[in-house]
């Protein structure tokens, strides 16, 4: 996909990599970089104020997973689940991976916003990230507390769902977006079998937040688009089911 990638930085060690899909505001951000500032906080929205004057529609509704800008106050915004704007902002783009790390910030930690650069990656990583990307998905590498990963959405008209992908010694390991938060209870337990009986073929995992995935394992770079795919579409398959009960 022909688009721009951004790397938010905050608080020096934790990345999150955003698209930006409309080629309109690609100059102004370029001529901005690299931009610096302090992170807010607001349900569960992280925004941080810019020195950009960006202009185009605007919309007081966005769905999850949402990269946009706030006119009032000149802020970059991501919307990481239901949460909505103050008032109307500019959609930009996406957020890439799973979105509860956009839960983990802290308020008041640093923001730097710098172009994502390929090359600067392992040669195993940005060889998958240009398969992924070949293959349809919003995929970039980023760095979170140390960890390197590629982070990567599948977006189809306003329907984004997010993934990870770990470039293992064997392998890559794949998590998807969040289902649900573990609370060990009866139902999360009735969830989860359900979920395994019915609903997928990926396995039925937990992420080190605590939170059920679903994840798979590619053992060579070849098998990563047909993996990620079914990881994608049966996650969508399980908020779809998750959606008509009660």
């Amino acid at each position: 996909m022909m688009g721009m990638y951004l790397r938010i930085i905050f608080g020096g060690s934790r990345e999150i990599p955003v698209y930006v899909s409309d080629p309109s505001y690609h100059d102004a951000l370029r001529k901005a970089l690299p931009i610096e500032s302090t992170a807010e906080l607001w349900k569960e929205e992280v925004y941080f104020s810019t020195n950009l004057d960006l202009r185009g529609p605007t919309s007081s509704r966005v769905p999850s997973g949402t990269f946009a800008y706030w006119p009032p106050g000149k802020a970059l915004c991501l919307f990481a689940w239901v949460s909505q704007p103050y008032g109307a902002v500019i959609p930009l783009g996406w957020l890439l991976g799973p979105k509860h790390y956009v839960l983990l910030l802290d308020k008041e930690s640093s923001v730097r916003v710098e172009e994502s650069r390929l090359e600067e990656y392992p040669e195993r990583v940005q060889a998958a990230v240009r398969i992924l990307r070949e293959a349809g998905f919003l995929a970039a590498p980023r760095t979170w507390n140390g960890v390197l990963s590629i982070t990567g959405a599948s977006v189809k008209r306003d329907t984004r769902v997010g993934f990870e992908v770990f470039v293992e010694e064997h392998g890559y390991i794949i998590e998807s977006d969040p289902v649900f938060k573990r609370d060990f209870s009866p139902l999360d337990e009735a969830l989860q079998l359900r979920i395994k009986a019915h609903l997928v073929k990926s396995r039925v995992d937990v992420n080190e937040e605590g939170y059920v995935i679903l994840s798979d394992y590619a053992p060579t770079v070849q098998d990563l688009v047909e993996r990620i795919s079914r990881v994608v579409s049966e996650y969508q398959k399980v908020i779809d089911v998750m959606s008509l009960v009660g």
